[in-house]
């Protein structure tokens, strides 16, 4: 018999898991989006008229030739507009006061709830409204330019990938 001393299991290779590696690296690429999405929401264009290709405040910035006239446009709708804004605020935080109070109720709350949905309607009319408005000013012209920039936009890759396709 021989007392030789067993060999010691061999030490353990450092193993790399590349899926943590993978995951930092997406992390990683992942903070420039969010920072970009929150810059883009502190930027957010709120004034009445803006909001979308064919809202008065990029028609403006399309033709700034129609400037007074869609500004008129703008002017006109102004008021009626803040008014539905506030009863659209006004709908919610009532929904929500409700929400939280003792006195809630299912019915209590579902005409709370349709009390925003018709302030909403009514905010989104006016929106509408004053958008037919500002294209009504435009020349026929103008208007074949927007509906071509609008097609433009539309053939993008980025657009057409989204887009549902026939099967």
């Amino acid at each position: 018999m021989t007392d030789a001393a067993p060999t010691p299991p061999p030490a353990p290779r450092p193993r790399r898991s590349w899926l943590l590696i993978v995951s930092l690296c997406l992390n990683i690429a992942l903070v420039p989006v969010i920072a970009a999405v929150v810059v883009r929401a502190m930027h957010r264009d709120v004034q009445i008229g803006s909001g979308g290709i064919l809202a008065p405040r990029s028609l403006i910035a399309a033709f700034p030739n129609e400037a007074g006239r869609i500004q008129k446009v703008i002017d006109a709708h102004t008021p009626k507009n803040r008014e539905l804004r506030r009863a659209s605020v006004q709908a919610r935080r009532d929904a929500w006061l409700l929400l939280g109070s003792p006195g809630y109720t299912a019915d209590a709350m579902a005409k709370a709830l349709e009390a925003v949905h018709a302030a909403d309607t009514a905010l989104e009319g006016e929106s509408v409204s004053m958008m037919s408005d500002g294209l009504a000013v435009l020349t026929p012209g103008e208007r074949a330019a927007v509906v071509e920039k609008i097609r433009r936009r539309n053939r993008s890759w980025l657009f057409r990938m989204f887009r549902p396709h026939p099967g």
